[in-house]
């Protein structure tokens, strides 16, 4: 129970607030130049794409790799119910499975190990960890 003294004083209980959510948040980061960072700005850069849907477990397993750089996957959602869809886009492209990888021209079906991305896109950037060495060929989950 937190004590009344907190709620006396307001700007030492929104201290203790915010310092909770700021450790919470720091939990689920990534460090800005982590390996999983560097190659999802990578694959971005480089045009690679990841098309998938919200709803779809493969996608959230691959996005789940990235760990806290998650959010900067080159992503493409493709159902229409999905935020900021390009279902359109998706339809033309012919995505009928998720995740679809398209690097270079070529499409990988299922999520990708970082190992295999990084391969299949040149990256030449941070040093993998061993999980990422130990995983860099195949699929981890067919697409869906």
């Amino acid at each position: 129970m937190i004590p009344l003294l907190y709620f006396k004083r307001p700007t030492v209980f929104l201290g203790i607030v915010l310092g909770l959510f700021a450790a919470i948040a720091g939990c689920s980061s990534s460090l800005p130049n982590s390996y999983e960072a560097e190659l999802a700005d990578h694959l971005s850069e480089s045009g690679a794409k990841m098309y998938g849907a919200y709803w779809c477990p493969h996608c959230a397993n691959q996005k789940d790799y990235f760990g806290g750089a998650a959010h900067r996957i080159p992503y493409v959602e493709c159902d229409p119910d999905g935020k900021q869809n390009q279902a359109q886009r998706c339809a033309e492209l012919n995505i009928v499975a998720y995740p679809t990888w398209n690097i270079e021209g070529e499409s990988y079906l299922g999520a990708q190990y970082l190992g295999k991305l990084a391969r299949l896109s040149g990256f030449e950037g941070a040093v993998p960890t061993q999980k990422d060495l130990s995983s860099s060929s195949g699929e981890v989950s067919p697409a869906y």
